[in-house]
């Protein structure tokens, strides 16, 4: 057997690939589908094409974030630092406006991708933990964005790379989206077909049978936080697109939870041995289309956040009563 079959193998067995973890896993399609025919049938307006629109161009960033939260979960880690990142980028893309746009596309990129490979080195070679090396990033890349902007909102130019990423459309299917999932259906091909992908899920079902197995643990920690981080500063480029301003104090915030709560939602475990790319997607979908079922039913906004705590928590139980 060669070794990216051995794997598969391995994978498999350390997943969790009972009947009842299957019928968990598409759960999310299940109550996505169900809560779209309530809000079609009883939300006034929700027919919309707008509607849906606006939806999407909201639940771009959230989808890309949840891409790298996946893998990271995937390894049994976790990274909190995705929110913050994406307000990093946006801070430094506008401090590198005057290079031109493409600089300050570049910029954001890279500083995603920078605090992504700091936050890996710090978990993969320093072994310090996933959860307290992520929190540490969170509270400095907030920070560092909002002292680099003096706390302020600096607007973004119209025109050019930002109108096109901020208000650009396929009929109605917004530019960011089409990329998000574009992005989506890569990382689920590399998660599904690559030795990589394979390795990751290893790693987060059995780290010590991985590092017996040969497989690279630390080479592949580090890959995956700083794929995390790239992915996040390309969601602050988004936000910020779509805002048509870079807002240290607005843009990310909180993010992290709606990517942790999408990616296990959808289908991928806290305890790490599975990834489900196309359930964290549709886990950020349902997450956003309950958002403005809540807000275009008149619900007030707190008891509005009560509610979609109270269904994050439920959905969170089961998948933790599910083993």
């Amino acid at each position: 057997m060669n070794r990216p079959s051995r794997l598969a193998g391995l994978a498999a067995r350390a997943g969790h690939d009972t009947p009842a973890a299957m019928l968990r896993a598409q759960s999310v399609y299940i109550a996505f589908a169900l809560l779209v025919i309530v809000d079609l049938i009883f939300t006034p307006g929700f027919r919309n094409p707008i509607v849906i629109r606006n939806l999407l161009f909201q639940a771009a960033p959230i989808i890309l974030i949840t891409l790298g939260q996946s893998l990271a979960i995937g390894t049994r880690g976790i990274d909190l630092s995705v929110g913050s990142s994406m307000a990093l980028a946006a801070s430094v893309m506008a401090l590198a406006l005057p290079g031109g746009a493409g600089v300050s596309v570049v910029a954001a990129l890279g500083t995603g991708l920078a605090v992504g490979l700091l936050n890996g080195a710090l978990i993969a070679f320093l072994d310090i933990n996933p959860l307290i090396s992520s929190l540490a990033l969170l509270v400095t890349a907030r920070g560092l964005a909002e002292a680099l902007l003096d706390g302020s909102r600096v607007s973004l130019p119209t025109g050019g790379v930002f109108d096109w990423l901020g208000i650009g459309a396929v009929s109605l299917v917004p530019m960011v989206a089409i990329i998000a999932l574009a992005l989506a259906a890569t990382v689920a091909l590399v998660v599904r077909t690559t030795v990589f992908g394979r390795s990751l899920v290893f790693i987060g079902a059995n780290q010590a049978a991985a590092v017996i197995a040969g497989i690279k643990v630390r080479r592949t920690l580090f890959a995956v936080y700083a794929a995390s981080g790239l992915l996040a500063g390309l969601a602050g480029l988004f936000a910020a697109a779509r805002l048509g301003a870079a807002d240290p104090n607005y843009i990310g915030l909180n993010f992290e939870l709606d990517a942790i709560a999408a990616a296990v939602i959808g289908g991928t475990p806290l305890s790490g041995g599975r990834v489900s790319i196309a359930g964290g997607v549709f886990g950020v979908l349902l997450l956003q289309v309950l958002g403005a079922s809540f807000i275009m039913n008149d619900i007030n906004f707190s008891y509005a956040q009560i509610l979609k705590a109270a269904f994050i928590v439920a959905a969170l139980y089961l998948q933790r009563a599910g083993g």
